[in-house]
């Protein structure tokens, strides 16, 4: 079981499209974005769950088209897990890109067209406390994160630590 976290953790920073910007997360924006559908999305800072991720991806990024399934996978898993999960896509400036993009995510994918999401490298995991507080943060996405290894990693489950030593 550790080595399958290990190799999670190592192959996650192999899988990622880099851009410059970067601002390190403490906390997530206090924003509501507008989702797919059109409505405003839950407040980024809050969170109905004792945990919450958000994914940031980008329309651009090739890593981010090719793990969009088990983005969505994993956040299927999630649900059915009682913790709170949300995407964001963002990082551009071409709209309709975005909104191509996010319908790969459901409806309830929100929309950063203004940049409220910053990260060095997508797809960004962040896993948040109810207030937004940010626990822990992943860059990239692991080859082989199968749903719980993930979870494990990203200290979701409530009886795991995330230690990988």
């Amino acid at each position: 079981m550790r080595a399958s976290l290990y190799i999670l953790t190592v192959s996650g920073a192999l899988l990622s499209c880099s851009r410059a910007s970067d601002v390190s997360l403490s906390a997530l924006p206090d924003v509501r974005l507008l989702t797919l559908a059109g409505v405003p999305g839950p407040m980024l800072s809050s969170c109905p769950t004792q945990k919450c991720l958000t994914v940031l991806v980008a329309p651009w990024c090739g890593v981010c088209h090719a793990v969009a399934p088990d983005i969505v996978k994993f956040r299927r898993w999630l649900d059915t897990h009682g913790i709170a999960s949300r995407v964001v896509v963002g990082l551009s400036d071409d709209l309709k890109q975005i909104r191509e993009f996010a319908s790969e995510f459901g409806s309830d994918a929100m929309i950063d067209p203004e940049g409220s999401m910053r990260a060095r490298s997508v797809p960004y995991f962040v896993v948040s406390d109810p207030r937004g507080r940010v626990l822990k943060t992943l860059n990239g996405f692991p080859r082989s994160g199968q749903p719980e290894d993930l979870a494990r990693y990203l200290n979701l489950l409530s009886d795991t630590q995330g230690d990988l030593r």
